[in-house]
This record gives C-alpha cells, structure tokens and sequence, in this order.
C-alpha cells in the first residue's frame, strides 16, 4: 500500500479523528468547542487536528471578532471532504455486498432445510451463526 492509504486508513482508525471529522463536516469549529462535543482534553483535540491538518483533510484559519483575541478555527478541507465522500460510497457499497452475501446465505441454509438435508437444530444454529456474523455489519440484522 501506498503512503496516501495508509494515512486514510490511519485517520479512519481513529474513533477520535472520525468525530472530528463528522463534526468539522457540519461547519467551522474551534478547538475548545470541539473538546467540548467530543468530551475529550482539549490537548488531545489539538494533536489530533494537527495529524488532520498535516494530512491535509482540515484546513485552519484566524478568526478575528471585533473585540477580544483571535481564534483559530478549524474545517474540512476539500480532501477532507473527498475523504468522507469516499468513505461513506465505499462503506455502503461494502454493507450492500454483506447484505446481499446475507441473504444468499441464509436462502442456502433454508433450501437445506426446506429438501431435507439438514435438521431443525443445525439449520437454528447456523442460522444464528450468521446473524452473530453479520450483525456488525448489518444494523437490521440482531442476533439472538
């Protein structure tokens, strides 16, 4: 894997950096203020801003209100948001292929049921296996 891969999926490890992203998504924000919303150290929201804007996913610039001290915000940049436009096509694009891998299984696992070739009790058994299996993946499906 190339560098550019391994920095996206760096980021997208981070459940911190994934809240930071989604919040700057919705606009401009202030450090302190993103702390706050994430209940995280405000130190730990500056490293992590750090990494993104080193990554070039957050752009940053100088707010100067009319009275009082000027504050550095944060907000996506275009990468940034190419990087959750991405993100999000190929995460659903993966939940469909699961879905539809899913239900092709549990069509198998009823066929076998249906013809005879396996009993009651298995079939409930790899039945739940598959929902265990799939339940990460597939909010609608809940095991039991």
């Amino acid at each position: 894997m190339d560098d550019a891969v391994l920095a996206c999926l760096e980021v997208l490890a981070s459940p911190s950096r994934q809240r930071i992203l989604a919040l700057l998504a919705k606009g401009v924000d202030h450090p302190e203020d993103l702390a706050k919303k994430l209940k995280l150290r405000r130190q730990g929201v500056d490293k992590q801003l750090m990494e993104l804007y080193g990554w070039g996913f957050v752009d940053r610039s100088a707010v100067i209100p009319t009275s009082g001290r000027p504050r550095i915000v944060y907000r996506l940049s275009g990468r940034g948001q190419e990087l959750i436009s991405r993100t999000e096509a190929l995460l659903r694009e993966y939940r469909e292929g699961m879905a539809g891998e899913y239900r092709q299984m549990c069509d198998a696992l009823e066929s076998k049921l249906a013809a005879g070739e396996l009993e009651e009790e298995a079939y409930l058994k790899h039945r739940q296996s598959l929902e265990t299996r799939y339940a990460k993946f597939l909010p609608e499906v809940k095991p039991k």
